[in-house]
């Protein structure tokens, strides 16, 4: 059984990246976004036209200053790899209570469809924030090139 991540988010989030679980990478890593081939934290820089950052806790602060959170849509799942559409027995997050207890959220940014989608399936829009599904920045989504999710990325998220 894999796990979500504790959320990243401080009396100052509007708004926050949501992922469906941990990769095996992240996992191993505790770090949000591990693997080296995923592009969210490159698109993130990039969006804010920022130099990129190595160090792992730099990029958490960063976000955090500009008022973005990280948490995952999926509480925990089973699930072998990493692959979304590998997952089973999964169950959700409570985004209820996170919006009771951060009243300054407004917006949630899926880095992938399928976390909309299970997200959706439960919470459809009956929750006062703004749902907005960004092109995925992991490796599996080689149909698009990355200056193409840098444009949907830019065109989506309000900074």
């Amino acid at each position: 059984m894999k796990t979500s991540f504790k959320p990243f988010i401080t009396n100052q989030t509007h708004s926050i990246f949501l992922r469906t679980l941990p990769s095996e990478k992240s996992l191993k890593e505790q770090q949000y976004y591990a693997h080296p081939q995923n592009k969210f934290w490159r698109l993130v820089f990039d969006v804010f036209d920022k130099s990129y950052e190595e160090d792992y806790s730099k990029r958490i602060t960063f976000l955090q200053e500009n008022g973005f959170g990280l948490w995952d849509v999926l509480q925990k799942a089973e699930r072998e790899g990493s692959l979304d559409t590998a997952i089973k027995n999964h169950e959700l997050n409570d985004f209820e209570e996170l919006l009771k207890m951060n009243k300054s959220i407004k917006r949630f940014y899926f880095t992938s469809k399928q976390a909309y989608s299970w997200y959706y399936k439960r919470y459809k829009n009956d929750l006062d924030v703004e749902l907005i599904v960004l092109a995925s920045p992991s490796p599996a989504n080689a149909r698009l090139t990355y200056q193409e999710k840098l444009k949907d990325w830019k065109s989506k998220i309000q900074l």
